[in-house]
């Protein structure tokens, strides 16, 4: 006779491992494919252009792939953070974590698509900004939706820090918003937008500690000590 937990396992709704493993994989599957463009880069030197100027006119693609790089590992600690509080699947969050993993594997493209068209045209920079934040928004917005499922679905232990807990529940929402504020901004001038998503890495580098910042002062207006709600 098969026990509950037994039951629970076969249908996806006991443990996390398998989930973080398939994650981590495509997370450094999506690292290694940034280092393409820069070991690329080291080749093809015209003739008679010495390497250290050869190297010097391919910046932008070092640049990109700190962004892409950055950008990733920024999802990553934020995908850690989020399963350190789930304790059950469901098919549908299989579903959710697979369709963020898909985001983060298109992240190459649009680091890509900056370092070919960052000294070009304004109209070009603009663009290949805009598809970077497009994509950025599309992955923020997947962790707000990911935390809700799992916290709206009892399948995360909130009770292992509950002002942590309200407070990611509230960035994630905050960074969804953000970021479109972002694009809008981008549309009409790069510089200021880029300093807004320079922010919002800082921010976000450092989940736990935010969403500490942020849990205190969501119990502190609702006048729950926050001593009380751990």
């Amino acid at each position: 006779m098969h026990t509950t937990q037994q039951e629970n396992e076969v249908g996806g709704r006991i443990g996390t491992g398998r989930i973080d493993a398939l994650s981590d994989g495509v997370f450094a599957v999506a690292l290694t494919l940034l280092t393409f463009d820069v070991v690329a880069a080291s080749k093809d030197i015209g003739e008679g252009v010495s390497l250290a100027a050869h190297l010097g006119h391919q910046w932008p693609t070092f640049v990109s792939f700190l962004i892409g790089f950055m950008t990733i590992l920024v999802c990553w600690i934020n995908h850690h953070c989020v399963f350190g509080y789930v304790r059950r699947s469901t098919p549908a969050l299989l579903w959710l974590n697979g369709l963020q993993l898909a985001l983060v594997s298109i992240v190459p493209f649009p680091t890509s698509v900056l370092a070919t068209h960052i000294n070009g045209s304004a109209d070009d920079r603009r663009t290949a900004l805009l598809v970077y934040g497009a994509l950025f928004w599309s992955i923020a917005t997947s962790f707000a939706v990911l935390w809700r499922y799992v916290t709206s679905r009892g399948l995360a232990d909130v009770s292992v820090d509950p002002v942590r807990a309200a407070g990611m529940g509230v960035n994630y929402t905050l960074s969804s918003c953000w970021t479109v504020l972002c694009l809008v901004v981008a549309s009409v001038s790069v510089n200021p937008a880029l300093v807004m998503w320079a922010v919002m890495f800082a921010v976000f580098a450092f989940p736990t500690a935010f969403a500490k910042f942020t849990g205190q002062r969501v119990h502190a207006r609702k006048g729950t000590p926050a001593e009380s709600a751990a």
